[in-house]
């Protein structure tokens, strides 16, 4: 063995093959073939890149090389995770027999193996091979002195290590129990350090029969030099390692080094001439030092003696360094200093509320150097849900957005973290009644259809609301309001009968402002592509929302999850490849028997049949919310920064609540929270919001008929709405007056099937007189003071059974505000009073007023009745 060239080890396989166990001792071919044989394999690395057998972390660092006091040049330490094979080329010794396609490798090592009944506990001793040299006989490595599996009453473990046979490397002894360990003392000349490589092959059955895999591992530090930035040129002469620790025990069960000691100098001689290129080697391979895994002694120091016309003398500490085991040390000698000060400051984002939303948080992280030089420095994030016991690259699933990585720099970069909305536990009775269902309709593949009684696939009865009172899949057809009943065209939703004017619709318009011919979207030239929330006022209330292709435009369907019912109120949207609305429709969650209907009889004497609630009624209830949270840890160079993504506990309380309309429009606008305040409602990426109703001022007539199909979350600001059809309610009209006339519902009524918006006249038998209350004709009914609102008798005279109208207020057109919830209940009726105003029922605790009237801009509650 030629030791003045160290080893080193590209990907090596050893094989050992075995054959079947019917050899005989007459027929030595046979036996032969029954003997254990090895693969091995050789890993540059560890497999968990670690500090084995230190007590520090490796880092880079920076230090001084001085002369006489003066810093001349600086010494940067740098770690790789691997011992990279040096003779990629089979330059080994010829000695060696290195096997063409496996580099570089020991000619022979050396195995212990161990047989043993029972579990492995530590007392075993080396009894089946104690340092039997292993070498290449043709293909398979062999032991030198055979070996037999003893069979399936045992079980073994080998080990193994190279080189064999060098004073430097002492195994432990036969009688030593236990794993073996190694002893090593590091030669003094460079060129007799060579590289140690162990290997364990766990535990294995006596009777494998198979190859024996042992992976080895380097086990020691390579240690070498290199010229960094700006090396001045000249002639490095020697170069002296001073005050390290040469001596040390690798222990093959824990793979740590222990009893390191013996500190002394290790130096060579290079007289390598350099022109200061960065990267050019001043140590080469054959020249690195091969030197025991350690934390470095306080006194621990490099030498370099540099000639660059003038000798010098250069030292520099290297004390509390961490050379770690199967790594790679490179001190680079450069005339510049980067000792770098990584700067790393996360600002995190405010806590969250129950709703979630997005908050921003910012990240600056960068490294600065002694000249006042700058660079950005790439960070990375890991979370913890367990108060930082942890730590993982995953984000808690709640946690929906978050950037964990970024290029740093430093300018504080500006990121959002997103946090989902909480399902909290309500009192609600309606949601435990909803939830405890145990019917669910429809299915994924075969959602029931809403537009018939009974979710069959044949469209009966079309409508812009739809109301559900059971979780499962559902599914609605691309037709315009009420444009198809009892299984036909309803044209008279979408034309009218009137004598034609200038207030007069017809035929009604769709989103482009042409006129509807059809029930169907798509025969009126629309292209759906997808379907989309708008809005919902229950977090996950609906979802799945899918537009499906099919005959006449295909549908719509969407989910109704049986966890998440309850009472509520969306919005879904057919749009087009370039998102515009073509259509939407209005889903109404509740457990309310909403075909009770409650007769009611005029003070005209004409009966009408009211939903037993408002359109889109939601009761009060109080939700709880938890906190939740977790912490986020950022890493950039060297440094560290934690900060807390938190969800704040809270409790909120909503009063009863219904949505709003501005006179004949079709679409709902978001309800109050039963104060002067919004619902919380949540978008189509599930963000909560309590934000007001946007508004935007739409031209008059058509066009605003229009813009009120695209933009269904978008009030009117002007007050006088489209100020000019008398007629988008009840198709046929062509009056003002205030009459009990048949309303003809249209595709811009708001209402689910079987219901549309009351005549004028509805609402007259709420008072005495039929007309305003006073003094001398009060109301037909008892304010309750503690729902907020008026119940009305059915009957004249405080008769019959009452209908509750809560004092809902209303929602302004001129900033999408509210107000005069609690104290006022407003209520539109479906013909106008003008081209400007629409007829509403007006009422306060002490006032009642069923023929009162308001611009049509005034966001309203509806009250619908039977057709």
């Amino acid at each position: 063995m030629n030791h003045f060239i160290k080893h080193y080890f590209p990907s090596l396989v050893l094989s050992g093959l075995f054959f079947s166990a019917s050899c005989t001792d007459d027929n030595d071919e046979m036996r032969i073939s029954d003997s254990i044989r090895f693969t091995p394999d050789v890993q540059n690395a560890w497999l968990s890149a670690g500090t084995r057998g230190t007590t520090e972390d490796a880092r880079p660092s920076v230090s001084s090389l001085e002369a006489d006091g003066m810093n001349l040049l600086y010494l940067h330490t740098l770690y790789a995770d691997s011992i990279e094979p040096l003779f990629a080329d089979n330059a080994g010794p010829s000695t060696r027999a290195a096997p063409a396609s496996a580099g570089d490798m020991y000619g022979t090592f050396g195995v212990s193996a161990y047989s043993y009944t029972g579990d492995w506990n530590g007392t075993e001793l080396p009894n089946y091979m104690y340092d039997i040299s292993v070498g290449r006989i043709g293909s398979p490595w062999v032991p030198s002195s055979g070996g037999y599996w003893p069979g399936s009453a045992y079980r073994m473990k080998f080990f193994a290590y190279a080189p064999k046979d060098n004073e430097a490397y002492r195994l432990s002894g036969r009688e030593a129990s236990g794993a073996p360990t190694i002893s090593c003392t590091v030669p003094d000349d460079v060129a007799d350090q060579q590289d140690l490589l162990v290997a364990a092959s766990g535990e294995l059955p006596g009777n494998s029969n198979t190859p024996v895999s042992l992976t080895f591992h380097h086990a020691l530090t390579a240690v070498k030099f290199v010229c960094g930035s700006d090396m001045k040129a000249g002639t490095v002469k020697r170069v002296t390692l001073k005050g390290v620790n040469s001596a040390g025990t690798y222990n093959f069960e824990t793979h740590a080094w222990s009893g390191t000691g013996a500190v002394k100098d290790f130096s060579q001689t290079l007289d390598k001439a350099s022109d200061g290129t960065e990267g050019e080697a001043v140590t080469t391979d054959a020249q690195t030092f091969m030197m025991i895994p350690q934390t470095l002694p306080d006194g621990a120091a490099i030498e370099v003696v540099l000639n660059d016309g003038t000798e010098h003398v250069l030292t520099g500490s290297i004390g509390k360094q961490v050379w770690p085991m199967g790594k790679t040390v490179t001190y680079k000698i450069s005339t510049t200093s980067i000792n770098w000060e990584y700067v790393l400051t996360v600002d995190g984002p405010a806590d969250f509320t129950y709703a979630g939303g997005t908050k921003a948080y910012s990240v600056t992280s960068y490294r600065q150097n002694g000249r006042g030089e700058k660079e950005p420095v790439k960070w990375k994030a890991q979370f913890s849900a367990d108060g930082g016991k942890t730590w993982s690259d995953t984000r808690p699933g709640w946690l929906t957005e978050f950037t964990s990585s970024g290029a740093g720099g430093a300018t504080a970069a500006s990121l959002n973290a997103t946090v989902a909305a909480q399902t909290g536990t309500t009192d609600s009775p309606h949601t435990k009644t909803l939830r405890e269902l145990r019917t669910v309709l429809g299915t994924e593949e075969t959602p029931y259809n809403l537009a018939n009684g009974k979710g069959g696939s044949a469209v009966e009865n079309t409508a812009n609301c739809y109301v559900i009172g059971a979780p499962g899949y559902y599914s609605f057809p691309l037709v315009y309001g009420n444009a198809i009943k009892d299984g036909a065209a309803n044209s008279s939703a979408y034309t009218s009968a009137a004598a034609s004017s200038s207030s007069i619709l017809n035929p009604f318009v769709n989103h482009a402002g042409a006129g509807i011919k059809a029930p169907y979207l798509t025969d009126n030239g629309c292209t759906p592509a997808y379907a989309e929330l708008v809005w919902q006022d229950a977090s996950s209330l609906v979802s799945e929302i899918r537009y499906n292709t099919g005959s006449n435009g295909g549908n719509i369907s969407f989910k109704v999850d049986k966890h998440t019912i309850q009472q509520g109120n969306a919005v879904i949207a057919a749009k087009d490849a370039s998102g515009t609305v073509l259509w939407s429709w209005h889903i109404w969650v509740t457990d309310e028997d909403v075909d009770n209907a409650i007769e009611v009889t005029n003070h005209q004497n004409v009966r009408y049949r009211f939903m037993p609630v408002p359109l889109g009624w939601c009761d009060g209830e109080t939700v709880t919310y938890g906190a939740r949270g977790c912490k986020v840890r950022f890493t950039a160079g060297e440094q560290t920064a934690d900060i807390a993504v938190s969800q704040n506990s809270s409790t909120v309380t909503t009063g009863g609540n219904h949505p709003y309309y501005q006179w004949g429009r079709k679409d709902p606008f978001r309800p109050s929270n039963g104060g002067n305040g919004n619902k919380t409602w949540y978008d189509a990426n599930g963000t909560a919001s309590a934000a007001h109703m946007k508004v935007e001022a739409f031209p008059y007539g058509t066009e605003c008929i229009r813009n009120y199909i695209l933009k269904p979350d978008v009030m009117q600001k002007n007050l006088s709405g489209d100020n000019t059809c008398c007629n988008l309610w009840n198709a046929d009209n062509n009056t003002y007056s205030a009459n009990d006339n048949q309303v003809v519902k249209t595709v811009y009524d708001p209402c689910p099937v079987g219901f549309k918006l009351p005549a004028n006249n509805a609402f007259t038998g709420f008072t005495t007189t039929g007309g305003n209350t006073s003094n001398t004709s009060p109301a037909n009914g008892t304010w309750d003071s503690a729902r907020k609102g008026w119940n009305f008798y059915a009957r004249a005279n405080r008769t019959g059974q009452q209908i509750f109208f809560p004092a809902s207020g209303s929602r302004n057109y001129s900033d999408g505000s509210l107000s005069l919830v609690g104290s006022h209940g407003l209520y539109w009726l479906a013909g106008p009073n003008n081209e400007r105003s629409g007829w509403r029922l007006n009422f306060f605790s002490s006032y009642v007023n069923p023929l009162g009237n308001y611009y049509r801009s005034a966001g309203y509650g509806v009250f619908p009745a039977q057709e």
